[in-house]
C-alpha cells in the first residue's frame, strides 16, 4: 500500500475512485472478521451467529465480495477464495491483512483534512495499538534485513543496540539474530501488546522496556550505554524541535564511537516523502518528512560525525547513520 504515496505517478480519477471503494470494502470486511470466519464454508445464518452481525448487511457485502472474486459461493454457502486466503489469512509474502485496519484509521483521519487545513488539530483521543502494531509488523522483511545489514557494516563491532519506538520488534529481532543484545523501548500499552501478540517476551537477548522517549529518558538507562541506537520510522512523527531533542537524548546514552541509525523517508530522495507528510498532517500534532540537509544539521549540532545517507529498497526509505565522538 506504500505505493499509493509515490507522488510522481499519474492516475485516472475514475479508476482510482473505483479502486478506493474496493479497498475500503476489503478492509472493512477484514476488520469485521468476515475472511477469517469464512476459512471454512458457512451460510449466512452461521456467519451471522459467528460474527454477531446483521443479516442484510452480510448478504450485501458477501455478494459484493463474490463479484470481486474474494469470496466464492456454492448454493447458499460462502467460503474465502484462494487469492483472498493468501492476502488475508496466510502470513506469507502476499499477506496484507495486518495493515488494513490501520489503513481505515488513516483514511478516517484524512477525511478531516479540510478542517485541519483551516487550523483544526488532528483528533488523537484514541490510539488503536492493535491496528498500528499489526500494520508495522507487515513491513517487508527484506527492508528490515537491509537496514540492519547496513548498520552492522558501518558498526561491525557492535554488541548492544537500543531500538527506540520499535513496536512489533522486527528490527530488534533482526539485530538479535545477528548476535547482538537488544533493548526495545516503547510506550507501556505497546510493550504489553507486542510482548504477547508477537511473543517478544520469549526472545532471548531481547529486553522489553516501557517508557516515553518524547520525555527525558536518561535516568531510565542509568549506568547503561549502547553501541547502536536505532530509530526506525519515528522522526516523521515529530517536529524539527522534537527531533533535535530526541537525537540529543539518544547521544547521551551512546558509547563513545557509538552509532545512531535513523530510517525514514527523506524529502528529495524518497518518492513517497511529500505524500507521507500529508499523512502526518492528518494524524499528528506536528509531524512531517524532512530533507537530507535537515538531518545532517540536527546530527552535526548534536555532536555526530561521519554522516552517511543511503537509499534502501526501491528508494522509498533512507537510512541515515552517524557516529558520536
Amino acid at each position: 500500500m506504500a505505493k499509493m504515496w509515490i507522488s510522481n505517478e499519474g492516475f485516472d480519477i475514475e479508476t482510482a475512485r473505483d479502486y478506493a471503494s474496493k479497498l475500503v470494502l476489503l478492509a472493512c470486511a477484514y476488520r469485521a472478521g468476515i475472511f477469517e470466519a469464512l476459512s471454512k464454508e458457512k451460510d449466512i445464518a452461521a456467519l451471522k451467529h459467528a460474527l454477531n452481525a446483521d443479516e442484510r448487511a452480510l448478504f450485501i457485502v458477501l455478494e459484493a465480495l463474490c463479484a470481486l472474486g474474494y469470496v466464492h459461493k456454492r448454493l447458499d454457502r460462502y467460503i474465502i477464495s484462494e487469492k483472498a486466503r493468501s492476502l488475508f489469512l496466510e502470513r506469507g509474502e502476499d499477506y496484507v491483512g495486518g495493515s488494513l485496519p490501520h489503513f481505515l484509521d488513516i483514511m478516517e483521519a484524512w477525511l478531516k483534512l479540510p478542517e485541519i487545513i483551516k487550523g483544526a488539530k488532528p483528533d488523537r483521543s484514541e490510539r488503536d495499538v492493535e491496528a498500528f502494531m499489526n500494520a508495522m509488523a507487515s513491513r517487508p522483511d527484506k527492508v528490515v534485513e537491509e537496514a540492519v545489514e547496513h548498520c552492522l557494516k558501518r558498526k561491525n563491532n557492535a554488541k548492544k543496540v537500543l531500538d527506540l519506538g520499535g513496536g512489533p520488534g522486527k528490527y530488534a529481532k533482526a539485530f538479535v539474530n545477528r548476535g547482538l543484545n537488544a533493548v526495545l523501548y516503547d510506550l507501556p500499552d505497546t510493550i504489553d501488546y507486542v510482548k504477547t501478540r508477537f511473543k517478544l517476551g520469549d526472545v532471548s537477548n531481547l529486553t522489553l522496556m516501557k517508557g516515553d522517549f518524547t520525555n527525558e529518558f536518561l535516568n531510565e538507562f542509568a549506568g547503561e550505554s549502547f553501541d547502536i541506537i536505532f530509530m526506525g520510522n519515528i522522526c516523521h512523527i515529530y517536529s524539527e524541535k522534537g527531533n533535535r531533542k530526541l537525537i540529543k537524548r539518544a547521544r547521551n546514552i551512546l558509547r563513545s564511537g557509538g552509532m545512531i541509525a535513523i530510517e525514514d523517508m527523506v524529502r528529495g530522495r524518497s518518492p513517497m516523502a511529500e505524500m507521507f507528510a500529508v499523512n502526518m498532517l492528518a494524524n499528528t500534532e506536528d509531524g512531517s518528512t524532512y530533507t537530507e540537509a535537515q538531518y545532517r544539521e540536527w546530527l552535526t549540532d548534536a555532536g555526530f560525525r561521519k554522516i552517511e545517507i543511503i537509499d534502501l529498497v526501491q528508494k522509498s526509505n533512507q537510512l541515515i547513520t552517524a557516529f558520536l565522538g
